[in-house]
């Protein structure tokens, strides 16, 4: 259908609550192995903002080419066409973590907004809801009941089994699905639900899994296809109203 004609005011408005929201620097001591939790709280931070109605949020893919860039905020905003940076670090360290963020208005470079949320890593998944809240307030952008209960739900209880589930995402986003890769995050996503069993969105990206191995001719047998199916019947099952189950569900009927 053709596009709806939308005013000039209503088109500003729309940009000026537009955010990037660039990876965040890992400062863990033990930087190699912590950088996919780095990842995974930035990744987290954006699908957070991405649910926010009045927000348009550039894509994950976008703002990964910034990862570690001496580019000035100004051209990283002109660049992406956005009004508004999200700059943020994690650190890691025992029980412990920190996250910081910092809101840029990208045409004056002005910092709008800055937080450091020091907690235990039990805490984590509060500060994720937490920040993406404070920053749609900042943006003066609503949330809605129903995605405020999605943004503060817990994916687990489970400290190790969403460990494994985020290495598995990070293997996902830089490897591909070669049958090593798929090998690995299978193994990885048996092991966060034997964790915890009610983990949804490792039974989703389990499921997507299996169907990749169908998709791409490594696995095409009964046995593979049955799996895929329980997997993405327990995501459903568990959690059937949220995004990344959704996503899940569309992903294994296309493979």
């Amino acid at each position: 259908p053709a596009a709806e004609f939308k005013p000039a005011s209503a088109v500003a408005e729309v940009a000026d609550k537009s955010i990037a929201v660039l990876p965040f620097e890992n400062m863990s001591e033990d930087k190699d192995n912590n950088a996919f939790f780095a990842d995974g709280i930035h990744e987290d931070i954006l699908t957070n903002l991405a649910l926010v109605q009045e927000l348009r949020v550039v894509s994950r893919t976008s703002v990964m080419q910034y990862r570690s860039t001496t580019k000035p905020i100004r051209q990283i905003g002109r660049e992406l066409g956005v009004a508004y940076i999200l700059e943020g670090s994690v650190r890691r360290a025992g029980n412990k973590v920190r996250v910081t963020g910092q809101l840029i208005r990208a045409a004056t470079d002005e910092h709008i907004w800055a937080k450091a949320y020091d907690r235990d890593l039990t805490d984590v998944f509060t500060i994720q809801g937490e920040l993406a809240q404070e920053i749609a307030n900042a943006l003066q952008a609503a949330i809605s009941p129903e995605t405020r209960k999605i943004i503060e739900r817990k994916p687990t209880e489970n400290l190790a089994a969403y460990d494994l589930w985020l290495k598995s995402r990070q293997i996902s986003n830089s490897t591909g699905h070669t049958p090593a890769s798929l090998k690995q995050r299978e193994e990885l996503l048996l092991s966060a639900v034997d964790l915890d069993p009610k983990f949804a969105q490792a039974w989703g990206d389990l499921a997507v899994c299996h169907a990749l191995y169908c998709f791409w001719n490594y696995d095409h047998t009964s046995a593979r296809l049955a799996q895929a199916k329980a997997a993405i019947d327990n995501a459903v099952r568990l959690a059937p109203d949220l995004p990344d189950v959704i996503q899940n569900l569309g992903t294994y009927y296309y493979y």
